[in-house]
């Protein structure tokens, strides 16, 4: 009787192992997906960034009135950017110095040799001694000659001053189209203005009447023309030449 129980319980735990191990068999096995797979469904293409050209630069608050007017009158959209750009003031000439006590010395030799116009930059890392600005490179270029033969060792360099500009954004026209709308018969001063693309994207906030609309022509006045960037380089270009042409001024 006891060998038949051993033999069923023998029995039974054989056919519940191979019941476990073909359930195991059965479960659904996870299939790996291969790395870069949904690579293969199309990329979208992205959108390119709408136009936006920008016009100036303006010196003077009176032609950039203008010019926004012309423009909106043309059906555009000027956006008003003020900024500041860096501008050629004249040819500077200068001794650099080791330390105070050079910048002292080369001070001395230049006022007892006639350079009365020689001046000290007050906590400059150069200790430099400034001899003067001239509108004129050759000009400039001759008065540091002249004191290499005194033995000092004198510079010339272009001097920038920063100058505010106003310029105008006009999201949605591209510089093409902005430079076929006869900006030369609405009285902008072209020579002195610049058609560049916007230095950073402007949203479009209305689509332009026209891709190139001519603006209107200026009204025929007999009063003098303000004052445009032209007009003003010239004036300052005479008062310079009368002021230093002769000599120099200090920086």
């Amino acid at each position: 009787m006891l060998r038949v129980v051993v033999m069923l319980l023998l029995a039974a735990n054989v056919l519940y192992f191979g019941w476990s191990h073909w359930a195991v068999q059965e479960k659904p096995m996870l299939t790996a997906v291969a790395p870069g797979g949904h690579h293969d469904r199309p990329q979208a293409t992205p959108a390119a960034a709408p136009p936006c050209a920008t016009l100036g630069p303006f010196h003077d608050e009176e032609p950039a009135l203008q010019a926004e007017q012309q423009l909106a009158s043309a059906g555009w959209h000027p956006q008003r950017r003020d900024t500041s750009e860096d501008v050629n003031d004249g040819w500077w000439v200068y001794v650099p110095n080791a330390d105070a006590a050079a910048q002292a010395r080369t001070l001395d030799a230049l006022r007892r040799s006639g350079a009365r116009d020689a001046t000290a930059m007050p906590d400059d890392v150069q200790f430099r001694v400034s001899v003067g600005l001239y509108s004129d490179q050759q000009r400039a270029q001759e008065r540091a000659s002249r004191l290499q033969r005194l033995k000092l060792d004198a510079v010339v360099q272009e001097h920038q001053r920063q100058q505010p500009a106003i310029w105008f954004d006009l999201p949605g026209v591209t510089g093409e189209a902005l430079r076929e709308a006869h900006l030369d018969g609405a009285g902008l001063p072209l020579d002195a203005l610049r058609i560049e693309n916007c230095p950073t994207a402007v949203p479009a906030t209305t689509t332009p009447a026209t891709p190139a609309p001519s603006l209107p022509a200026a009204k025929p006045t007999n009063e003098v023309p303000a004052d445009g960037p032209g007009a003003t380089g010239k004036r300052a270009g005479i008062a310079r030449a009368a002021a230093l042409d002769g000599g120099s001024r200090r920086v």
